[in-house]
């Protein structure tokens, strides 16, 4: 730890206050650390708080680059950097930093906090400074989420002061671990943050005071330290102070007995030196003697031992050895050499003793002498598959007769003569070890011999009872049937296989049998085509073998004749005569009457429609709602969609009467969060709406589809934000994905407050959750595309629900290219009456069980539907083809089938 952060707080800070005069701490520099918790359970007035003790006590420091460095950390469940120790040399820096701080308002990671301090805060990078003290106030208000007791440590150990301040729900056991000692000066705990000050006057109280040993005459012989409005008197090292309190004696540890010198002790104040007798010098401790050792001058030749004496030495030998008369030179003394032991084999020698040992293969006995041969066998240490041979430490395997032994010198295999192919047996070889024996398969017999074998054929020995064949196999037999024909259950009789009857043919119409096959034929007025399975009827209509005008109806062979709608058959049972009924019947059309074959409609002049008695004119115009688009402004959705979302968005807004007393919009967008782009009583025109529409911020967050409900339910529809009463109230949901909450307490909400629900989705949005939202009927309230380039289309279908022209949908049962051929067909000609209304819209929905197609054809303006076509070509009958008027009943006029 360096000597320069050691000292206590106190040594170095002083504040005080008097007679409501400030005066700056006087003593040396310091490096000092706020630390400050910003989790979100500090309110904001309580961050002011904090804030303004901070400023308070910086005012009372004497602040600069060679005097007092200041720096500010704060924490939640990460760690900010405010401002480092080198940042601010001036206090006007300080305080506009400290205000500048925005609170993270997350968790409480006060040991974090305290590593990044310790690691980065004073550092030198940072602007700590060498030999200067190291201060870190902490103020926190809650329990640590992290471990701290260990990090603290670690900090007070670099030499860092700790102060902790607590506030109402700190805990005080973790106060103590992190604060320095004594905890008395270093830990404050205050009740709320209100309090906080009462932390700034007890810092001041324990830290500063007036210097008296620099403005009074203390009278102090060598040194003065001041104590808080106080001082006293001390001495250099090595002196004691004297009974006056003021002057210092020399301190004499050698006459004391205060030293542990080995010898003689050499005095000086308040220390000692160490000294050696004659013929001792000093050891490296300088405290103990040791004798002059003539043996380390290297000049005496002993052997083994040199021993030092006074004044000289003498030689010796290690425990074993004997000292030779030139009392220098040592010799072993060898035991064994001398036969002076008792081993039963070996015997090894050491010095002046000896220990026995046993040849390989032998193992000492307990009388640590004799010797005893090892046995693998007999101890079973062996791994030989039949027959172990012992000797000395070892053994050989061996084999039981009629086996040999393998390559492993440890397991035995059976000599086979059979898999060898030392035998002569025709089909089995039986084995035995060393030998053999013959055998034969199932359904043979052995001859006599021994080693040949005969099958047993019964069907030759005609011992078999098969209708037609007998298939011999050894001692059996199987029955079978000769081709075309398939064994009965006895399987022994046979049947003939007869395809026709069976109907394991393909002959579209007549079978002819015979044993295992067929050939097909056809019916009267049919011909068996090339494949010679199916039959083509003879079509007089299609050869032109016929004299029909219009129509010709064929039949196999014969064909009769009719006419197109709006056309009578004439006696002849050829020719047709057309039907004109708007000269033949009272049409009561108020404008204009069109005769189609066996029909009519009425239509209107240019902006007027058809009133629902189909008959007379009047006028239409859209009706004037409340509407509010809410938007998914999440970060699945990404820029490039968002901006057609905004399209989509004014693509609806041009279709409406916009006017502060026609319709209002408002726009809301969502992600994790709701905010209201503009109001319904904002702007009052469709080209403002849609200029602020092209404004919007895209926010780039999560999905809470149900908080943007609830947002829109509770505040977008009250007169406060421009809602009307008696008006009609439209919510439009565009969402591209599923919920991350419940939409489904205010989807209903909605609807009892009388909201009509549009729900449109792109892309991932769940259809659950759209049906969810939209009104009833969910034909007309949802939509669904999968990608963001079609929303257009369902933004043109959107101007048929908000406007309050009718609407004329056609539905078919299955969906094929024909169906789309024919509707485009019908689009352009005059077959259907309904589809001439000015001011109507058509739009083609093909359903499909288990899953829903909208917009294949699209939205195509009545009024555009001038193309003549062939509508003989048509026949709406045959392909099962539903007109359905959605809005009004009774759409199609009389004598016109719906079909």
């Amino acid at each position: 730890v360096p000597l320069g952060k050691i000292f206590t707080l106190s040594s170095y800070i002083f504040l005080s206050t008097k007679a409501g005069l400030e005066q700056k701490c006087k003593s040396g520099p310091v490096d000092l650390v706020f630390i400050i918790d910003s989790s979100r359970s500090v309110r904001p007035h309580e961050f002011e708080t904090m804030r303004k003790f901070m400023i308070d006590i910086i005012h009372t420091l004497d602040v600069g680059m060679n005097a007092t460095r200041v720096g500010v950390v704060q924490y939640s469940s990460q760690v900010k950097n405010e401002f480092s120790l080198k940042t601010y040399s001036k206090l006007q820096g300080m305080v506009k930093g400290i205000n500048e701080i925005i609170p993270l308002a997350q968790g409480t990671m006060t040991g974090l906090a305290i590593r990044y301090v310790m690691n980065n805060a004073f550092t030198a990078a940072e602007g700590d400074r060498p030999n200067v003290p190291n201060v870190a106030v902490i103020v926190t208000d809650g329990r640590p989420q992290d471990r701290v007791a260990e990090v603290a440590a670690e900090a007070r150990d670099k030499g860092i002061e700790i102060y902790a301040v607590g506030v109402a729900r700190a805990d005080v056991t973790s106060l103590r671990a992190v604060a320095s000692t004594p905890f008395e000066d270093h830990v404050f705990l205050v009740e709320s943050f209100d309090l906080i000050h009462q932390f700034g006057l007890q810092f001041q109280d324990k830290l500063c005071g007036m210097d008296l040993c620099l403005e009074s005459d203390h009278g102090c012989e060598q040194i003065c330290e001041s104590s808080p409005g106080s001082f006293h008197c001390l001495c250099r090292p090595g002196y004691t102070l004297n009974e006056d309190g003021k002057t210092c004696t020399a301190i004499d540890l050698c006459a004391e007995g205060k030293h542990d010198c080995g010898q003689i002790c050499i005095p000086s104040p308040g220390a000692f030196t160490c000294g050696c007798n004659s013929g001792f010098t000093l050891n490296n401790d300088k405290k103990t003697c040791t004798m002059i050792d003539y043996c380390s001058f290297g000049n005496h030749s002993c052997q083994h031992v040199c021993v030092s004496v006074l004044n000289g030495y003498f030689c010796s030998c290690y425990e074993g050895y004997t000292l030779q008369e030139n009392g220098k030179n040592c010799q072993m003394i060898d035991l064994c050499a001398e036969g002076k032991h008792n081993c039963g084999q070996i015997c090894i020698a050491s010095p002046g003793s000896f220990t026995c040992d046993c040849n390989d293969g032998y193992t000492l006995n307990n009388d640590k002498k004799t010797c005893t041969m090892i046995d693998l066998c007999a101890e079973g240490k062996h791994d030989c598959e039949q027959i172990c041979n012992a000797s000395p430490g070892a053994f050989t395997c061996d084999c039981n007769l009629g086996f040999t032994l393998n390559k492993d010198k440890k397991t035995c295999t059976m000599i086979d003569l059979c898999a060898e192919g030392k035998h002569d047996c025709e089909l089995i070889c039986i084995p035995s070890p060393g030998t053999f024996s013959c055998g034969c398969n199932s359904g043979f017999t052995l001859n006599n011999d021994k080693k040949t074998c005969t099958m047993i054929d019964l069907c030759a020995e005609g011992k078999h009872d098969c209708e037609q064949i007998c298939n011999a196999s050894p001692g059996a037999f199987i029955c079978n049937c000769y081709p075309g024909f398939t064994l009965n259950e006895d399987k022994k009789t046979c049947t003939m296989i007869d395809l026709c009857a069976e109907r394991k043919h393909d002959c579209e119409q007549i079978c002819n049998a015979s044993p295992g096959a067929f050939t097909c034929d056809c019916n009267p007025g049919f011909t068996l085509n090339e494949d010679k399975k199916t039959c083509t009827m003879i079509d007089l209509c299609a050869e032109g073998k016929h004299d029909c005008e219009q129509i010709c109806n064929a039949s196999p062979g014969a064909f009769t004749c009719d006419c197109n709608p709006g056309f009578t058959l004439n006696k002849d049972q050829k020719t047709c005569t057309n039907i004109d009924l708007c000269n033949t019947v009272e049409h009561g059309c108020e404008h204009q009457c069109v005769s189609t074959p066996g029909s009519y409609y009425c239509v209107c002049p240019e902006g007027q429609q058809l009133a629902e008695d189909r008959k007379g004119c009047g006028t239409c115009r859209s009706a004037n709602i409340d509407l509010v688009f809410i938007i998914d402004g999440s970060k699945s959705v990404r820029p490039q969609n968002f901006e057609l979302v905004k399209q989509f968005v004014n693509q609806v807004v041009d279709s409406l009467d916009v006017s502060a007393d026609g319709t209002r919009v408002g726009l809301v967008q969502y992600s994790s969060r709701v905010r209201t782009e503009f109001s319904l009583n904002t702007h009052q025109t469709a080209d403002d709406i849609k200029k602020a529409v092209m404004n919007v911020s895209y926010m780039e967050k999560g999905t809470m589809t149900g908080l943007a409900l609830r947002h829109m339910v509770e505040n977008s529809f009250s007169e406060a934000e421009g809602a009307r009463k008696n008006v009609p109230r439209v919510g439009l949901v565009f969402t591209d994905g599923r919920s991350q909450d419940d939409i489904t307490e205010w989807a209903k909400k909605a609807k009892e407050a009388d909201i009509t629900m549009y729900a449109v989705g792109v892309g991932k949005a769940v259809e659950d959750e759209l049906r969810e939202i939209a009104s009833e009927p969910l034909e007309k309230h949802f939509f669904y595309t999968t990608d963001f380039t079609f929303i257009n289309q369902i933004a043109e279908n959107l101007k048929l629900n908000v406007c309050a022209g009718n609407v004329l949908f056609l539905k078919a049962n299955f969906m094929s290219p024909t169906i789309r051929n024919y509707f485009r067909d019908i689009i352009s000609c005059s077959l259907v009456p309904a589809l001439l209304l000015q001011t109507a819209f058509c739009r083609f929905e093909f359903g499909v069980i288990g899953h829903r197609l909208s917009m294949n054809v699209g939205l195509v303006p009545l009024s555009q539907c001038t193309v003549h076509c062939l509508c003989e070509n048509i026949n709406m009958r045959a392909q099962n083809v539903t007109v359905i008027n959605l809005d009004h009943t009774n759409l199609m006029p009389s004598g016109v089938d719906s079909q």
